[in-house]
C-alpha cells in the first residue's frame, strides 16, 4: 500500500508541476499612474523603470525583449485613464532618426497620423536625436488616454522591429494587468488584488495532486480487501 500511496504522491506532484509550468507564461505588469515616460532607443521602445538605463546587463534584456516585431509584455506601457505618455530620448539613448507614430491594431500595418479616432498617439513625426533640443528633438508628449484599451504604435524609420504598446486600465489607482508573454493583445486580465490567475492555476494543480493521492489511496484499499481471505 505504501508503494502506492507513494506512487500517487509522485503521480501528483508531477501534475502539480506540468500544471504550474503551463502558467509561467503570462506576466503580471503594474500599472503606473500620472504620466509615464517611454525610453527611445536605438531601436527600441521601453517604459522607464522596466529595465536599467544605460549600457549593461538590463540593456541586453531590453533589447532582446523589446526589438522585435512583437515586444515582450514587460515592453509594454501600462497606465490607468487619464494618465500621460511622453516619449524621451536622453543621450546616449538615441543616436538615429526615429518617430512615435500610431497604429490601428496588432499588426502595426496601418500607421499615421491619425489612422485611429481611437488612437490619441497621433504622429510625432521625424525626431533628431541629442544634442538637438529644437522643435524636431525629444520629447514627445505628454499624451493623455482617456478610454481603457490596448494601443499599438511604431518608429517609420523602422517600422518591422521598433514597435509599442500602451495599455489603458480602468480607474485611478491600484490595479496591474496580465499579458500573455511575448504579446499584449488579447485576453488582457485586469485585477485590482495579488495573485489573479496564478492563483487559480496553482488551486488547480493542488486539486490534481489530490485526486491523484486519492485515486491511489482507493485503489490501494480495494486491493487489499481483495486479498484478505473470505470468511463464513
Amino acid at each position: 500500500m505504501r508503494k502506492v500511496v507513494a506512487s500517487a504522491l509522485v503521480t501528483g506532484l508531477l501534475a502539480v508541476s506540468l500544471v504550474v509550468a503551463a502558467g509561467d507564461g503570462p506576466v503580471r505588469v503594474q500599472a503606473s499612474h500620472g504620466n509615464l515616460n517611454v525610453h527611445v532607443h536605438d531601436d527600441f521602445y521601453h517604459p522607464a523603470g522596466a529595465f536599467v538605463v544605460g549600457p549593461g546587463t538590463d540593456h541586453a534584456l531590453a533589447e532582446a525583449a523589446c526589438e522585435k516585431a512583437n515586444p515582450d509584455a514587460p515592453c509594454d506601457a501600462v497606465i490607468h485613464a487619464g494618465d500621460t505618455i511622453t516619449w524621451v530620448a536622453p543621450a546616449p539613448l538615441a543616436q538615429n532618426l526615429h518617430t512615435v507614430t500610431e497604429c490601428t491594431g496588432p499588426a502595426f500595418i496601418v500607421c499615421g497620423a491619425n489612422v485611429s479616432a481611437a488612437n490619441p498617439t497621433g504622429d510625432s513625426g521625424v525626431r533628431n536625436p541629442p544634442p538637438d533640443t529644437g522643435s524636431d528633438a525629444w520629447p514627445y508628449g505628454p499624451i493623455q488616454f482617456n478610454t481603457p484599451g490596448t494601443y499599438y504604435y511604431r518608429c517609420e524609420v523602422h517600422p518591422d522591429v521598433m514597435r509599442g504598446r500602451i495599455v489603458v486600465l480602468p480607474g485611478s489607482v491600484g490595479g496591474s494587468v496580465e499579458l500573455p508573454a511575448g504579446r499584449g493583445d488579447s485576453a488582457l486580465e485586469e485585477s485590482d488584488s495579488p495573485g489573479g490567475r496564478g492563483s487559480l492555476v496553482l488551486a488547480a494543480a493542488l486539486a490534481t495532486a489530490a485526486a491523484a493521492v486519492m485515486a491511489g489511496g482507493w485503489y490501494a484499499w480495494r486491493r487489499r480487501r481483495g486479498s484478505q481471505p473470505k470468511t463464513g
